[in-house]
């Protein structure tokens, strides 16, 4: 969820706390009798059965054109297929099969500085801008831009065709910030930015070695960018960047080319569709969407502990990968030591490399098959009007890619969709997810709320009327939907995709937390009780769309 830029995000290494691999303790999963059959309603109990399963070791992290994500897909559809959906997809089918390739980091990419320096792929610079032109560099002059932590001084957005842009970022800095600052250097040849050396192994290793991608056309204009390690910068630069002022031409150069490799995906990357049709005659051609996202990150290459990586982002990284990249201090790991130690006397180590993606999204998915079995159950005044369009996407964690494609190629008429409601990492937000504490995220009545009246002030107030009807009504959170704030959440979630079509769409989430996009985002750590309310609300509230006027704004073009 929220990938600013798939680069964006470090796996901040453990070494210091890590312990030596043990044995795996047992996981609290529900017992697997062979008579649990789910209820009607939507129900606590049915949600965690479902999630123990989607976010399952055996689903390897489901990353898009993987084994795991298509097995995922099948497990969605055999539950849409169960519950007697129409099928909505390619061919008479649930699936909507995205097109999709696996891009790398070309390993012949090389660099070399006027001073003869040449720098190491992977070690010294990697690439990571794979829509632009194979990029070739002949002496192309070195300018420094200034700090990212400093924007008031950063160097003027002129005067840098063809030129090679360097770019500080400070160790700590929250790296979500950097994203609204590359483009304005967009007409540079590369854009190097100095924070390689911040990325874990696994980042780097997920760079070199590939990742999903939808459109394989080149974009001229798409940003070039490259990481640089601290030392390569001043191979680069001629100095360090600290003794040099923003807006210098340093009178180096630098030349060299670097490129991205494609291949199709091992496995087919699939959107799953379904429909309930509506039950009011004159309504049921029209739709109101509930999506979720089914893939997630993979797995990484190199185990950790994963109490240690836990107790670690516990005291340093409470959001997890978006947290600002830093070691910790004497005092923290003091902290973190105390916390293991609590640990290793009930349990021995535990190695730990895939990204389950419980909440991200696998609380998303699981929400949306409940939803589906309490309509396809429901009788009389709980039967929806308007029919539901219920799509699982694939692609979100590559850049909302299933999504875009949906949207894009939509599987019933795109004017027909009256209102999208998405939902993204909304099995967590308790106050234990926030050891730091504070109003708003960690409350049990938080929940994160984006785009909801941007299209139509209709819409978003009908959700908030279904959701004030709630036993424990939740607190809509609408500061992340501010035009124009810097973290950019609007733009960043599957919900986009319809809005740009003219859709009234939202996103809910009950926010980040300290296992996002870690190893430790597993299925005993989610809060199925507020998972169930949250589901419950967003039933609610698409019934309310479903069965009121078109809501003004709601007509496409």
């Amino acid at each position: 969820m929220k990938r600013l830029l798939l680069t964006l995000i470090a796996v901040m290494p453990v070494n210091a706390v890590c312990q030596a691999p043990g044995s795996r303790p047992p996981r609290t999963a529900p017992p697997k009798a062979p008579g649990w059959v789910s209820e009607p309603a939507i129900t606590a109990a049915d949600l965690r059965q479902r999630l123990f399963l989607i976010a399952d070791d055996s689903m390897m992290g489901r990353e898009t054109g993987s084994l795991g994500a298509f097995k995922a897909s099948a497990y969605v559809a055999a539950e849409f297929r169960r519950l007697g959906l129409e099928p909505a997809g390619d061919s008479g089918t649930y699936f909507q099969k995205v097109p999709f390739w696996d891009v790398k980091v070309d390993p012949s990419s090389r660099l070399v500085t006027s001073s003869g320096t040449s720098l190491r792929l992977g070690t010294d610079f990697l690439p990571v801008s794979f829509a632009v032109p194979p990029r070739v560099l002949t002496q192309a002059p070195v300018v420094y831009a200034g700090s990212v932590a400093d924007t008031t001084n950063l160097m003027a957005p002129t005067g840098v065709a063809e030129k090679f842009v360097v770019l500080d970022v400070p160790q700590g800095f929250d790296r979500r910030a950097i994203g609204p600052l590359l483009g304005r250097y967009r007409d540079a040849l590369t854009i190097g930015i100095v924070a390689l050396d911040q990325l874990g192994s696994e980042q780097i290793a997920r760079i070199r070695e590939g990742r999903p991608v939808a459109d394989t056309s080149r974009n001229p204009r798409a940003l070039a960018l490259v990481w640089l390690s601290r030392q390569a910068a001043a191979a680069v630069l001629g100095k360090e960047p600290a003794a040099i002022a923003p807006g210098t031409a340093t009178g180096t150069t630098v030349s060299g080319q670097y490129d991205f490799t494609r291949a199709a995906v091992a496995w087919p990357a699939r959107n799953v569709v379904g429909v309930l049709r509506g039950s009011d005659p004159a309504l049921r051609t029209e739709y109101v969407s509930l999506s979720a996202h089914h893939d997630h990150v993979g797995f990484d290459h190199h185990p950790v502990d994963h109490d240690s990586l836990r107790a670690f982002n516990r005291i340093v990284r409470p959001i997890g990968a978006d947290s600002p990249n830093r070691p910790a201090t004497d005092e923290e790991n003091a902290k973190i030591r105390a916390i293991l130690d609590s640990l290793r006397a009930i349990r021995p180590p535990r190695p730990d490399s895939i990204r389950n993606g419980a909440d991200d999204d696998g609380s998303g998915t699981v929400a949306i098959i409940e939803i589906a079995e309490a309509f396809a159950r429901a009788q009389g005044a709980d039967r929806p009007r308007r029919s539901i369009l219920f799509v699982s996407h694939t692609g979100e964690e590559a850049g909302l890619l299933g999504s875009r494609w949906y949207s894009d190629h939509p599987t019933v008429p795109i004017d027909s969709i009256v209102g999208e409601i998405d939902q993204d990492m909304i099995g967590r937000g308790t106050a234990s997810d926030f050891p730091r504490g504070g109003t708003g995220a960690g409350s049990p009545t938080y929940l994160e709320v984006i785009g909801a009246k941007r299209i139509s002030r209709e819409f978003g107030e009908m959700l908030e009327a279904a959701n004030a009807k709630q036993p424990v009504p939740f607190v809509f959170d609408y500061t992340y939907d501010a035009a124009g704030h810097p973290l950019q959440y609007y733009c960043r979630a599957d919900h986009y995709s319809y809005a740009r079509y003219g859709i009234p769409s939202v996103a809910f989430s009950r926010g980040e937390h300290l296992d996002y996009h870690q190893v430790t985002d597993e299925a005993q750590y989610i809060s199925y009780q507020d998972l169930a309310r949250v589901t419950q609300m967003v039933h609610d509230g698409a019934l309310a769309v479903a069965n009121a006027p078109r809501p003004a704004g709601s007509e496409t073009t």
